[in-house]
């Protein structure tokens, strides 16, 4: 518990008054480094005191050791400051306000502000100095005002940048409006804003502070939570520790080492209360609030008493304003806020116990709370004891409340499979539950609720409403009074180089998918060039070797073509992978004709977004058929997609008979006719699939994709198999798939569909004069359906919540299948990258 906790006027009058006034030789030295090039200043909370003093001291060069206590930045992250370091150095006694008593006081240096006549020349007065001692308006007082182009004080190159961070804030605070946070709403009704903005999986604060800095996936920069352990350092990185503070754990490039290398300055003021770099006008600060997190965990996000705090925190904001706006600034500033996640109800009531599962909790560790991570203790465990540890947690209560996972089979969208410090077995916790080990037999001590310590807590899956956060964009390059749509925190980095004429690093994110906050964005996105084209379809041959089938079927259709012309067709099937797959001469023969691929009318009407673009090296035809088209590949010897347009008017038709170890793409339900419903039955419509999974499939394409063409008049749909056997979320070379081959025939690891419909209600994709709706799936491709506890029950039970667990981003498939869509959407490109980064959560309304 913390004695005295350092202030918010604290760190944001240090903010304030770092930027302008001329900085004492001893201001922050260099302590910790998260990449060897920069120094990081950090502040925890004062735990006890010690005899000593550091008058004089303050902010010294050299540490001193125990027991003496110590005045240098690091004194609170080591608990070891002397007792009067805040009085002394961060010169707390006067306050950080003027009150009308001090209007006109005599200067007193103790101070860490002032309102002394002299104040405004020496650039040193209290944020609210000129309103409450000069009579003017403040900041809060004004109205919005649209600010065409930055107006800065001689001297700046370039607008600066204030990044805040408030942890815990989550979404739904900002409906509490005017009353209980007026600085805030006017910022989001005077900028930009979403309304509301996805963090990274865990939601907890190191791993989307840093996503928020560098625009990395946790995976990705390293940072996978609060605290884990690292294999080959063989040490645990914890938030109390010291190891945290060792750069070998950070990866990536925060954006105030970007600025740095390019030559901006920076001035970072960082977790968890605040830290800084003191240089002459820094133009980026990074400032990250404790709170209303602190709170939000003891009382809960619901409670009325967590409007106090949120008062306090708009109330610092309306100091910042009010302070740029005295510095003549506040013209000139951008400004974002944003938050780390969001908050939920959570009571230690609410947990799960591993002990009660029969797991040998002496055999394991376990990361518990809203995320569970389970390792091995002894780490010569196999692989198989890892599956079996899965086995014995999966489905064994009726109202279990998580879903155990290996690592890799984690749903895509979370991005949480390709670090070694992810431990290889993985909970994925019901909203408001924790986990947590016990004793055999599970003998716990469940406390009560008067003494459990806390109401709230985060971490739970992201797409989780109550884990959204705020963000939202004010200053002279955002725009004016506009709404973005929701977007994941992965995007802001590249925003952040944008707004201070930085190229971005390499990233997650997806630059140029947020444009629409920026009003002269710098970047202009353009569409990746195409580095295979289809090869054209080869006139037909007579085959005339053996293709070792096991069986034929001959069935004579006799088609109406629009040149008149009768042709007769022998579809073949063999039970062989092997066979079933032999060479493209035998598909090309199984067309017999080109003739009938009418290929113009069915591009248009079956690739309305234009064909998908692949972006590396294969070989595949495009085929068109009446009611559907597809990019055959001939290396993998399936459809690398497959499209087709649905209107509400779906035949029902019985399904064809087909080999038990495979299946189709499309759905042959589909088909209107005789003759498209024989297409789809082709071999260029088949592909390798578990018989658990068809379940799933065909579901998804006769009752799902059904329902969509009705409710939305028609749909376009975009499907085919994903290749990601080394599980790091992109696509697999031809090697690495031939690695997984089941004779010669390639296994997908998971199955995408995307959907696509007009924005508008009773148009036609053919009418859609506007945006697009775009839902996306990754679905797993597994021999069993043990995700779904109820799957013994009919599919309608429980297809849809996998689908639903499942969603993806259209750019999550871009980037697993090596493809390029929506090339011809008839939408500026931006806003089709906007499209391509959106997420379908099916939650409520935050």
């Amino acid at each position: 518990m913390c004695f005295r906790p350092v202030s918010h006027q604290e760190m944001w009058t240090k903010l304030l008054h770092r930027a302008e006034v001329s900085p004492s030789p001893h201001v922050c030295t260099c302590v910790y480094r998260i990449r060897l090039t920069n120094c990081v200043c950090v502040c925890v909370c004062v735990l006890s005191d010690f005899s000593g003093s550091c008058k004089g001291r303050c902010f010294e060069l050299k540490e001193a050791e125990p027991p003496n206590c110590r005045c240098d930045n690091l004194c609170k992250t080591y608990l070891s400051c002397c007792s009067d370091f805040d009085e002394q150095c961060l010169k707390t006694a006067g306050g950080f306000e003027c009150s009308r008593e001090r209007c006109g006081e005599v200067r007193n240096e103790d101070y860490a502000c002032h309102c002394s006549d002299d104040c405004l020349l020496r650039g040193d007065c209290c944020t609210n100095y000129r309103p409450l001692c000069k009579g003017e308006s403040s900041w809060l007082e004004g109205d919005c005002e649209e600010i065409q182009s930055p107006e800065c004080p001689a001297g700046f190159v370039r607008p600066p940048l204030i990044i805040l961070s408030l942890d815990g804030f989550r979404a739904s605070y900002i409906r509490k409006g005017k009353s209980v946070l007026p600085n805030i709403h006017k910022l989001r009704s005077c900028g930009t804003r979403a309304p509301h903005m996805r963090p990274m999986y865990p939601s907890k604060t190191f791993p989307n502070l840093y996503t928020l800095a560098t625009g990395l996936y946790p995976e990705s920069h390293g940072i996978v939570c609060n605290s884990m352990y690292d294999p080959v350092f063989k040490a645990h990185f914890r938030l109390k520790g010291r190891e945290k503070l060792n750069h070998r754990w950070w990866g990536g490039q925060p954006i105030w080492i970007t600025a740095e290398k390019q030559g901006v300055k920076a001035g970072t003021f960082f977790w968890p209360c605040f830290v800084w770099f003191v240089f002459s006008r820094p133009y980026v600060y990074a400032i990250h609030s404790e709170q209303p997190d602190a709170y939000g965990h003891i009382l809960g996000p619901l409670s009325n008493e967590l409007d106090n705090t949120l008062r306090k925190i708009d109330n610092i904001i309306g100091q910042l304003m009010n302070g740029l706006k005295q510095m003549n600034l506040h013209r000139c500033v951008n400004v974002i806020l944003v938050g780390d996640h969001g908050m939920e109800e959570s009571h230690c009531e609410r947990t799960e116990y591993l002990g009660s599962y029969g797991l040998d909790v002496d055999a394991i560790t376990l990361t518990p709370g809203s995320s569970g991570r389970i390792g091995p203790k002894n780490f010569t465990h196999t692989k198989k004891y890892n599956s079996e540890i899965v086995a014995n947690l999966t489905c064994k209560m009726p109202n279990q409340h998580f879903k155990p996972y290996l690592k890799q089979h984690l749903p895509k969208r979370l991005h949480y499979t390709n670090n070694r410090r992810i431990e290889d077995v993985h909970l994925l916790m019901d909203r408001k539950w924790h986990v947590a080990m016990c004793v055999s037999l599970c003998v716990c001590n469940i406390r009560s609720p008067a003494t459990c310590g806390f109401f709230g807590d985060h971490g739970f899956d992201n797409k989780i409403s109550s884990m959204q956060t705020i963000f939202l964009g004010f200053g002279p390059n955002f725009n004016f009074k506009t709404e973005v749509p929701v977007f994941e925190n992965i995007e802001l980095y590249n925003v952040m180089c944008d707004l201070l004429g930085l190229t971005p690093a390499p990233n997650n994110g997806t630059h140029g998918s947020l444009n629409s906050v920026l009003r002269k964005p710098p970047y202009t996105p353009t569409q990746p060039e195409e580095v295979t084209s289809p090869t054209p379809l080869a006139p037909p041959t007579e085959v005339t070797h053996d293709l070792g089938c096991n069986y034929t079927h001959t069935r004579k259709h006799t088609h109406s073509l629009r040149h008149t012309n009768t042709h007769t067709h022998t579809h073949t099937h063999t039970h062989t992978h092997t066979r079933m797959f032999s060479t493209v001469q035998w598909i090309e023969s199984l067309l017999v004709h080109r003739t009938t691929l009418k290929k113009v009318p069915r591009d248009v009407t079956h690739l309305p977004f234009g064909r998908p673009a692949v972006l590396f090296q294969t070989s595949y035809t495009q085929l068109c058929h009446s009611d559907y088209c597809s990019g055959f590949s001939h290396d993998i010897n399936m459809p690398l997609w497959s499209a087709f347009t649905l209107t509400a008017q779906v035949h029902d038709l019985e399904a064809l008979p087909v080999v038990s170890s495979l299946s189709l793409l499309i759905c042959v339900d589909f088909s209107a006719t005789a003759e498209s419903r024989y297409e789809a039955s082709l071999i260029t419509n088949t592909v390798p699939m578990y018989p658990a999974f068809k379940r799933v499939w065909g579901f998804l394409q006769r009752s799902v994709l059904r329902r969509y063409s009705l409710e939305n008049n028609n749909i376009n749909v975009m499907m085919g198999p994903i290749f990601d056997h080394d599980h790091d979320g992109l696509r697999d070379t031809e090697e690495k798939i031939k690695e997984h081959t089941l004779g010669s025939v390639f296994i997908p690891t998971h199955f995408y569909s995307i959907i696509s419909s007009c924005e508008t209600l009773n148009q036609t994709l053919d009418e859609c004069d506007g945006d697009l709706r775009v839902t996306c799936f990754i679905l797993p491709h597994r021999a069993d359906n043990s995700e779904s506890c109820n799957s013994w029950e009919d599919e309608s039970r429980w297809v849809e919540d996998l689908l639903k667990l499942h969603s993806a981003r259209v750019r999550d498939v871009e980037l697993l299948t090596g493809l390029d869509f929506y090339r011809s959407a008839a939408l500026p490109y931006t806003r089709v990258l906007a499209l391509k980064t959106h997420m379908q959560t099916f939650e409520d309304d935050v």
